[in-house]
C-alpha cells in the first residue's frame, strides 16, 4: 500500500491543470483505486536565461544574454509590424517603453556609483589629514545619502527587469526580406496521387502488413516492427549519407538541455513546461533540464553555447547528426493519430555556422535547398517545397523553407523537411563567436532538418499503396531494405 500511496503522489506533483486521473493497483483483496481530481494553481516559471536581481542570490544562471536591443527599438512601428505578421500576441510599444525606462535606470545608477566611488576615494585621502575630521564627515553622510538612493534605485530596476528584460527577449527573430505574409511555392514535383480505391491511412497499412503498432497507453506512442523498422534505418542513412557527401561531419549531441538553452533558442519562459521538462519533484527548480533529443536545434545550439570560433577561415562549419527528436506537447497528435502526430521520432539533423558578410547566407541557404530537394527528386514521390509566411514561422526563424508530401487519406500536406534560417538570433543570447582581429562578432546559424523520418515512413506508405492493402516503396529504398 506505502507504494501505491507513493505513486499517487509523484503523479500529482506533475499535475498543473484542472484534471481527473485515476489510477488502479492490484492488491491481495481485490484493486484499489486512486484519484486526483483538483484544480491545481499553475506553477510559476522563471526565466533561466535571464536572472534578474530580485533572484540573483537563489538562482544561477548558465549563461547570460547579450543585451542590446536598441536596433529593434529604433523602428517600433516595424518590430510591430512584424509580430503582428507572425500573428503573436505581444505589446511591443509597452515592452519599448519600459526598456527605455529600465535603460535610463541603468545610467543613473551608473552615474551614483561613478559618484559613489569618487567620495570613497576623497574620504581616504581626507583621512590622511587628521585636521579635515569635519570635511571627512560631511562626506561620509553624503556617501551613505547616495547609497540609500542606489538601494531605492536598485528596487526599482529590479521591478522593471521582470518586464523589460524578459519581455525583450521574448521578441521574435527579425524577418528575412523574403519572407512574407503568404506561402510561395517554389517547386512541385509531379501532381497529387490519384487512386482508383479508397486509399487508406499508413496506420491501417501497418496494421494490415503488422509492421505498425499503435500502443494504447498513448495516442502518440508505436512501435515499426519488420520492414518499416529497417525502413527507418535506411531512410536515415539515405540523408546521412548525402549530406556527409556535401561536407557535413558527424556530430553526437546530448538528448537533454538545460532550460536556459530552451530560452536562447526561442522558447517563451511560460511555455517551457509542455517541452518535456524534466522535474526533480523537490520544491522549485531553478535549473530543469529538458529532453528534445540529440536530433534538434537546441541539442546543436547546446553545444556551441559560449563557444569562441579562434578564426573566421574555420567557417562555415557544417555538422550533422542522426537521432531522436522530442516535440512538445500540443493539439497536433490529436488531430493526426499515428506517425503523423507522434511527438517523438528519429531524424536527420543538419547545423551551419557562418559568417554572415557578402553572400555567404544566401549561397548556403541555396545549397542546402538544392541538397535537401535533390534527395526528394530522387525518392519520386510528389512533394512541394514551399516558403512559409511570417506567421507559419518559430520565434527563432526569420525565414523557412518546408518540404511537404502529400497524405492521400488526410487530404493534407504535411511537412517532412524544414530549412531554417537564424541569423544571429540564438548567437547573441547564448554566446556563439567568431573571433576576427582582436575583435569578435556573433555567428549566423542553419537549421536543417532533412528528414522527420516519422512523417516520411507514413507518407511513403500511405503514398505508395496497393488496392489489396500492401504497398510499394521507392526503388532507392526498396533496393537498401531488401540488402539487410
Amino acid at each position: 500500500m506505502m507504494r501505491c500511496y507513493q505513486a499517487a503522489r509523484l503523479a500529482g506533483r506533475h499535475l498543473h491543470r484542472l484534471c481527473t486521473h485515476h489510477w488502479n493497483f492490484p492488491t491481495k483483496t481485490g484493486k484499489v483505486q486512486f484519484s486526483c481530481s483538483s484544480e491545481l494553481s499553475e506553477e510559476e516559471v522563471f526565466s533561466a536565461l535571464y536572472i534578474p536581481g530580485s533572484r540573483a542570490t537563489t538562482a544561477d544562471g548558465v549563461v547570460t544574454p547579450y543585451l542590446d536591443f536598441s536596433k529593434q527599438f529604433e523602428d517600433v512601428a516595424l518590430l510591430e509590424h512584424s509580430v503582428t505578421q507572425r500573428c503573436m500576441n505581444i505589446d511591443v510599444n509597452g515592452i519599448a517603453r519600459k526598456w527605455s525606462e529600465w535603460k535610463e535606470l541603468e545610467k543613473l545608477r551608473s552615474d551614483l556609483e561613478e559618484k559613489k566611488a569618487t567620495l570613497t576615494k576623497a574620504v581616504k585621502t581626507l583621512q590622511k589629514n587628521k585636521k579635515d575630521k569635519e570635511q571627512v564627515n560631511v562626506l561620509k553622510e553624503h556617501g551613505k545619502k547616495i547609497r540609500n538612493e542606489a538601494k531605492a534605485l536598485t528596487q526599482k530596476i529590479w521591478d522593471l527587469e521582470e518586464v523589460a528584460v524578459i519581455g525583450a527577449l521574448s521578441l521574435p527573430n527579425n524577418l528575412h526580406e523574403s519572407t512574407g505574409t503568404n506561402d510561395k511555392l517554389f517547386f512541385s514535383l509531379s501532381k497529387k496521387p490519384v487512386f482508383s480505391f479508397h486509399p487508406k491511412s499508413h496506420i491501417d497499412l501497418g496494421s494490415t502488413s503488422e509492421e505498425l503498432e499503435i500502443v494504447d497507453n498513448s495516442p502518440t506512442a508505436y512501435y515499426l516492427k519488420n520492414r518499416l523498422a529497417l525502413l527507418e534505418l535506411v531512410c536515415n542513412d539515405y540523408f546521412l549519407s548525402t549530406m556527409n557527401n556535401q561536407g557535413f561531419s558527424m556530430m553526437s549531441n546530448s538528448d537533454f538541455v538545460k532550460a536556459a538553452i530552451m530560452e536562447g533558442c526561442g522558447i517563451h519562459s511560460r511555455d517551457r513546461p509542455q517541452h518535456n521538462r524534466l522535474s526533480t519533484g523537490a520544491g522549485h527548480d531553478t535549473t530543469p533540464l529538458h529532453l528534445v533529443g540529440g536530433g534538434s536545434l537546441q541539442a546543436f545550439s547546446a553545444y556551441f553555447t559560449k563557444q569562441i570560433i579562434e578564426k573566421s577561415d574555420h567557417l562555415p562549419i557544417k555538422v550533422i547528426t542522426t537521432g531522436r527528436n522530442y516535440s512538445s506537447s500540443g493539439p497536433f497528435s490529436l488531430t493526426h493519430p499515428g506517425l503523423l502526430g507522434c511527438r517523438q521520432s528519429s531524424v536527420v539533423d543538419g547545423f551551419v555556422l557562418y559568417e554572415d558578410v557578402g553572400m555567404q547566407e544566401k549561397t548556403l541557404l541555396q545549397d542546402a535547398m538544392v541538397m535537401v530537394t535533390e534527395c526528394y527528386l530522387h525518392l519520386g514521390v510528389h512533394f512541394q517545397m514551399v516558403q512559409y509566411s511570417a506567421k507559419k514561422l518559430n520565434v527563432h526563424e526569420s525565414a523557412a523553407v518546408g518540404f511537404l508530401m502529400f497524405s492521400p487519406h488526410t487530404g493534407q500536406y504535411h511537412e517532412v523537411a524544414r530549412i531554417s534560417l537564424c541569423g544571429d538570433y540564438i548567437s547573441r543570447r547564448l554566446w556563439t563567436l567568431c573571433r576576427k582581429d582582436k575583435s569578435a562578432s556573433f555567428v549566423s546559424m542553419l537549421h536543417i532538418r532533412a528528414c522527420h523520418t516519422a512523417h516520411l515512413l507514413a507518407l511513403l506508405m500511405e503514398n505508395g499503396q496497393e488496392e489489396n492493402g500492401t504497398y510499394k516503396l521507392p526503388g532507392c529504398l526498396q533496393s537498401a531494405v531488401d540488402s539487410f
